[in-house]
């Protein structure tokens, strides 16, 4: 897991839902994010919904989301079940840059 450590992520978590932003920590199923963003509602590029298009390809253009505003740092702690996937660079900019 310490791979993931600064690395730009997206992670759905079974009661906290979907987040995200820059590893600071991770420990088993409890994780720390830096520059965070909450995604409530946000439409992929392709027609799964999965947070593993969003992590590859970053948000739909056109498409209306619902992002929380960015949070310096947030723990999610989560029971077994944490799925983390590393973003590319323009997939997490296009989150940053949607909610500018």
């Amino acid at each position: 897991m310490e791979v993931l450590i600064g690395k730009k992520v997206i992670c759905r978590a079974n009661v906290a839902g979907v987040h995200a932003g820059i590893v600071e920590s991770i420990d088993g199923t409890n994780i720390v994010l830096t520059n965070a963003y909450r995604l409530w509602r946000v439409y992929t590029r392709d027609k799964t919904g999965s947070i593993s298009d969003i992590a590859a390809n970053g948000l739909k253009e056109g498409k209306e989301h619902s992002i929380g505003a960015r949070l310096d740092r947030v723990l999610i702690v989560n029971p077994p079940g944490l799925e983390v996937a590393q973003m590319t660079d323009e997939a997490y900019e296009s989150l940053v840059k949607y909610n500018d």
